[in-house]
């Protein structure tokens, strides 16, 4: 693996290649943050979730939009196209996902998206949770139905490392450029895809596992038969997020009821700064690192 993830030991890379490859060899030398890879899922992340169970939440459940939600181009399907009222206890209660509806909106070409796995799905809060740990990082899951054909999404941008497993069918991923620095790039629409380099393309067939380092660009395409995927997201803490935790913890010496009066002003600033400069670099950074490392593995979901 590399130095940015827990997988610096044997028994690391052990516990990698369990949670994401039947091949250990496909995952040692995984290239975190730089590139794509592509191998084959391990048993149970190949069973996170099944094509059966899509019918199952669709047909048996009491799934709730925008849990259950739709796309169709880079349009959201309107609630009522997926829903439906049903009456408990004499009391009718709307946004019932409603079964008949969902595939008649994936006919018209629209992909469905099952949102936050890792809260309700125990396999995929099993993997989640694993790989929570693993990366030392939140980790989340949400599946994508596509019917035969559909374009999906222009080129964009995701903030997260992505492990897509292939439940059924074929999908084309087109990956253009992983970005160099944090600053040269933001989640969503790639606003110039035509300045980008030639894509490479990958074919995800069923049982295989697509890794996406954070940030890189693409879109994908489903070939001639309906695709699922379910995408894992692990989320590293974020800088901004740090910098906010240390900052905070040391406003706390700084009186609520103080304040700084218009004849001093400057030099209240300039004293505040120097006590907060002088407070940061006291913070104990071992220990930081371990309440956001703590507080990461421990958060559900990967936002």
């Amino acid at each position: 693996m590399t130095p940015t993830t827990t997988a610096r030991t044997p028994e690391a890379v052990a516990r990698a290649a369990r949670l994401l490859s039947r091949d250990p060899d496909q995952v040692r030398d995984l290239p975190w943050g730089t590139a794509h890879a592509v191998f084959d899922a391990s048993p149970e992340l190949a069973a996170v979730m099944t094509r059966e169970d899509l019918d199952d939440w669709l047909d048996c459940s009491l799934l709730h939009y925008p849990v259950l939600n739709a796309i169709r181009g880079a349009t959201p399907v309107p609630p009522q196209e997926l829903t439906r009222t049903m009456t408990v206890s004499g009391d009718p209660r709307g946004g019932y996902v409603d079964g008949a509806k969902v595939r008649a909106r994936l006919r018209d070409g629209a992909t469905v998206v099952v949102q936050n796995l890792h809260e309700w799905h125990r396999p995929a809060r099993e993997v989640c949770r694993r790989a929570a740990e693993l990366f030392e990082a939140k980790a989340g899951a949400v599946a994508f139905w596509s019917p035969p054909g559909e374009a999906g999404l222009r080129v964009h941008r995701d903030d997260g490392h992505l492990f897509v497993v292939q439940i059924s069918g074929t999908k084309r991923w087109y990956l253009y450029d992983t970005p160099a620095a944090p600053g040269l790039w933001e989640p969503g629409y790639v606003e110039a895809p035509d300045a980008l380099a030639q894509p490479a393309t990958v074919d995800l067939r069923a049982g295989q596992v697509l890794y996406l380092p954070d940030g890189i660009a693409h879109h994908t395409e489903t070939l001639d038969e309906e695709s699922v995927h379910v995408t894992v997201a692990v989320r590293e803490p974020a800088l901004r997020d740090i910098a906010e935790l240390a900052v905070r913890a040391c406003l706390a010496r700084v009186p609520a009821h103080a304040t700084a009066a218009a004849a001093d002003r400057e030099e209240a600033v300039a004293a505040v700064l120097d006590d907060l400069a002088a407070a940061l670099g006291r913070v104990d950074r071992a220990a930081l690192a371990r309440h956001v490392t703590r507080r990461s593995v421990e958060t559900r979901g990967s936002r």
